[in-house]
């Protein structure tokens, strides 16, 4: 498995394992769990962890044994009461060696196949001792059909049977999937402790302060991103973003630049940067990530509520480019990454906040949604469906409410 997705417990996760050990212990564990949190805090990894301390036999205070048989079959991947399901690009990632490559790109949902597998498997008959254990990781990945599919597990779960699911997302799952689990949530550890165990970390860069604030505080993915060296194609992005703002550089050109980067990290990064400059500017703070300190001078406190305004609508645009690229393999993510890079040069066109100007960024955001419509209109008409998203307002104003149309492809039908 990768390096970056260890399968035993983190330093951080005691207090939520011995909970669930105490539940357990108490023969009151619920047969559903929903494990939350954002990207890179080991959520996979706890969930593979408890999984194989309920199919321990030798199991006590401190976890699984580690040394009889099913610990080890669930270490090699093999113990035939435990499913992890997957979806094919994240199984690629986390399992090179399995020889799961095919001609096709490898999709990042979870096909109703894999679904129907892992409800068959919880029918069946345990093999050995009687724990069954599915984790299913992003759970937010499958769609509808599969989530409820799903569902009746759930209501009618089998005995002896687990399922865990770990989402990054759990707005996104359907409301009765979420009220049928027992929900427990990871937060990222404190800077100290995290930076402690990433100096322990066999690749761990130089600059790891540098990394864990490019991953918003998480370990695992800053690790990942170190390996991956990320570092350099953050402050590309912000150089071409910044020549963009300044005239020296056109959208198109500077999209053509950062191409390579791979649209969700381009758009995770302005993410970053965004929430950076919104809580800069309400607090007066500076900010301290490297390669963002240029852009602070263009969007600066004294640009009032008009820049507050447009940095929200640059904001609402990025997290709707997110989900367009994670819900079909088919977007157009240099025309993705024109639309926002032209709506940067109007955010940071600092003029007093005027009805023409106000006009102007809305014009532009409507322009990027029509540029989206092109970008995933390769797909022979896939299912459109409409979800309503709330936004934290890091500026102390009211949260602000939005739907959208995305249009996936067909494999999530």
């Amino acid at each position: 498995m990768s390096n970056h997705t260890p399968s035993t417990l983190l330093p951080w996760q005691h207090s939520q394992f011995k909970r669930l050990q105490m539940l357990a212990s108490n023969d009151r564990l619920a047969h559903g769990w929903l494990f939350s949190g954002k990207p890179g805090i080991g959520k996979l990894g706890f969930a593979r962890h408890f999984a194989r301390f309920l199919l321990c036999r030798h199991s006590d205070a401190n976890g699984p044994c580690g040394r009889c048989q099913d610990c080890q079959l669930h270490a090699a991947r093999s113990h035939p009461d435990s499913l992890l399901v997957l979806p094919e690009a994240l199984q690629q990632q986390l399992f090179p060696d399995d020889n799961t490559k095919t001609k096709e790109k490898p999709s990042r949902q979870l096909k109703i196949e894999q679904i129907r597998d892992a409800i068959e498997f919880a029918q069946s008959t345990a093999q050995r001792g009687g724990t069954k254990v599915i984790v299913i990781n992003p759970a937010e990945a499958m769609n509808i059909n599969s989530a409820n599919a799903l569902l009746k597990i759930l209501e009618e779960p089998p005995a002896r049977t687990f399922l865990l699911l770990v989402s990054e997302q759990p707005g996104l799952l359907l409301a009765t999937l979420r009220s049928r689990c027992q929900q427990l949530g990871f937060t990222a550890p404190p800077t100290t402790e995290a930076l402690q165990w990433l100096q322990t970390q066999p690749g761990c860069p130089t600059d790891a302060e540098f990394y864990l604030q490019l991953a918003e505080g998480a370990p695992l993915h800053a690790l990942k991103l170190a390996a991956d060296k990320a570092g350099v194609g953050f402050r590309q992005l912000w150089q071409s973003i910044l020549a963009v703002c300044s005239g020296d550089m056109t959208p198109v050109q500077a999209a053509k630049a950062c191409e390579g980067l791979g649209i969700l990290n381009a758009v995770n990064y302005q993410l970053i940067g965004v929430a950076g400059l919104l809580v800069s500017n309400q607090t007066g703070t500076t900010l301290t990530l490297d390669g963002l300190q240029p852009l602070q001078a263009l969007c600066p406190p004294s640009a009032g509520i008009g820049m507050i305004r447009r940095l929200h609508g640059l904001h609402r645009s990025l997290v709707q480019a997110r989900i367009t690229a994670l819900a079909t393999n088919n977007a157009n993510a240099l025309l993705m990454l024109e639309s926002l890079f032209a709506e940067w040069a109007t955010v940071t066109a600092v003029k007093p906040a005027s009805k023409s100007s106000e006009t102007s960024s809305r014009s532009a955001r409507l322009r990027m949604r029509s540029d989206w419509s092109m970008a995933i209109r390769g797909t022979k008409k896939p299912p459109t469906f409409k979800r309503r998203f709330q936004m934290v307002d890091l500026t102390g104003l009211e949260p602000v409410t939005f739907s959208m149309s995305t249009k996936r492809s067909n494999q999530l039908s």
